[in-house]
């Protein structure tokens, strides 16, 4: 089984990446500037007996994504799995957000889920079958004024509809799509605990455990969903 993992390097990307090796996955390692940590973490997981590659593209660039698909299918092999977690960040109150700004987080995290979907599909149509994982945002949906964050919830809102979309177009084809949010995880830049009911940050293991089951065998009827794995945050 082959899966891609975007933004893979750092992070809660190179969880996921080192949890699916450990679960069987040959794993691509994708990113767009960390050379050296996806090369680093391309070798450990070598040395440990995984099966590991290294894949360089700026997923806001379609052309780069099609060639970035192209290599993988020609070089590595027919994808089995596809997580879209490559994404820019940004808080910063909505009058102070520049056009470069507000065009870098919508790109990077709603058009470059899009793009990849669009060329992963392809190959999981045509075997039929598939499993693609979008990392969201636990306030997705809610439809509240959020003035440090605006960008960053339109984009990850519009990942969740084109999940939705995504999954009932490719159900036919047995290819499920589905969304997985964190809430505040153990590498989260801010952790309000006051605000979140558990009383404590997400660890990657309970994410990945979230991830696993969305890519087992027992999930296949599930599609189009969005779960979770924030403690009751924004509730």
């Amino acid at each position: 089984m082959l899966a891609l993992v975007t933004g893979s390097a750092r992070g809660l990307g190179k969880a996921m990446i080192e949890y699916l090796a450990q679960q069987g996955y040959e794993v691509i390692i994708h990113y767009a500037q960390s050379y050296q940590e996806a090369r680093a973490l391309k070798e450990k997981l070598q040395t440990e007996g995984k099966k590991a590659h290294c894949i360089q593209a700026d997923l806001s660039q379609p052309a780069q994504v099609q060639a970035m698909f192209h290599c993988i299918k020609n070089e590595i092999g027919e994808l089995d799995v596809l997580v879209n977690n490559v994404g820019n960040y940004l808080k910063k109150n909505i009058q102070e957000i520049s056009p470069t700004e507000w065009q870098s987080i919508i790109n990077t995290n709603l058009h470059s889920t899009f793009y990849c979907c669009r060329e992963a599909i392809q190959v999981m149509k045509s075997k039929k079958r598939g499993k693609i994982v979008n990392i969201g945002f636990s306030m997705v949906g809610q439809f509240t004024a959020q003035p440090n964050i605006t960008p960053y919830l339109i984009a990850k809102t519009g990942v969740w509809l084109l999940t939705k979309a995504l999954a009932k177009e490719l159900a036919p084809y047995n290819v499920q799509v589905n969304m997985l949010s964190p809430g505040v995880l153990e590498n989260s830049l801010s952790q309000p605990l006051h605000e979140i009911p558990s009383g404590r940050v997400g660890t990657f293991a309970e994410f990945n455990h979230a991830l696993n089951f969305l890519l087992s065998p027992q999930s296949n009827y599930i599609t189009g969903t969005h779960l979770e794995v924030a403690g009751g945050w924004r509730l």
